[in-house]
């Protein structure tokens, strides 16, 4: 048995990712912050996420969704509090959590080369991942099943349209079955008439999987009903209470400088950012 970034590969090449029992948590955070040369970059956060669970985060820029979506996944250092990820402590044993985790997207650093073909890039992956190129496009074709359009193996990247791109990457990492998977600016290059649809898609693999995928997005007014809302404030300490029962949760906010918004999620007299869920006061 050798292990690889999210779960272990036995000697024909199949995945074996150990089953997380319905109702528990694939990932448990709290007063997770993290602070840099200039002050908190984000948090106190407290947050639960359950299999098969979407979860959007916005924010101004320089509210630190990026080093958010890094710490969610086990990959950023420095981070201080409390972070669970499938049982395991991701703040103490980074290594061995990330072995349940997946980035799809960050910023320029992390994505799919627009050169390579779709077949190249599964091929790309399953190496990557140490599994068999035949493991690989059993769980490509599965997950086109359930998203319910097939992605041209023969295109290159670049060619793919927005929504297709996006949804691509994500299935990508997916093929190493991942607990938690990140993606960031989701929303950038998608028109705003796709974006639901590209949500709809990311539920459906979340679902599929049993994993949390965690967003970030530019805009939060496509977000699908019943998707998991959180708010980042530039230059402000947070945390979201811990809720249960998907139950929607509070993140309290304490100011320390005056922010001017007209997104609907944060109070600027109260200073109080509700985290809930897209269609529910």
């Amino acid at each position: 048995m050798r292990w690889h970034l999210g779960g272990s590969v036995d000697n024909s090449g199949k995945v074996r990712v150990p089953a997380i029992p319905d109702g528990e948590l694939v990932l448990s955070a709290r007063s997770l912050m993290a602070s840099g040369p200039e002050g908190t970059v984000f948090g106190p956060v407290d947050l639960d996420l359950y299999p098969g669970e979407l979860c959007i985060v916005t924010g101004d820029e320089g509210s630190g969704k990026s080093a958010f979506l890094l710490t969610l996944s086990g990959r950023f250092r420095g981070a201080t509090g409390d972070l669970t990820i499938c049982g395991i402590d991701a703040l103490a044993r980074p290594y061995e959590a990330i072995q349940n985790t997946a980035v799809a997207r960050l910023g320029n650093h992390v994505l799919p080369e627009d050169r390579l073909t779709v077949t190249e890039s599964i091929s790309e992956r399953a190496y990557l991942d140490g599994i068999s190129l035949a493991e690989a496009e059993r769980r490509a074709a599965q997950m086109e099943e359930i998203l319910g359009f097939r992605i041209e193996r023969g295109a290159e990247i670049e060619q793919l349209d927005p929504v297709t791109r996006i949804v691509g990457a994500t299935a990508l990492v997916a093929l190493r079955p991942a607990r938690v998977i990140v993606v960031d600016d989701v929303d950038a290059a998608v028109p705003h008439a796709d974006q639901v649809a590209m949500y709809q898609y990311l539920i459906k693999l979340a679902q599929f999987n049993g994993a949390a995928i965690v967003c970030t997005a530019i805009n939060g007014d496509t977000v699908p009903k019943g998707v998991l809302r959180v708010r980042l404030a530039s230059r402000r300490r947070s945390y979201v209470h811990a809720y249960t029962d998907h139950e929607p949760a509070e993140m309290t906010v304490v100011d320390t400088d005056p922010v001017i918004s007209a997104d609907p999620l944060l109070d600027t007299d109260t200073g109080t950012v509700i985290v809930t869920r897209t269609g529910e006061n």
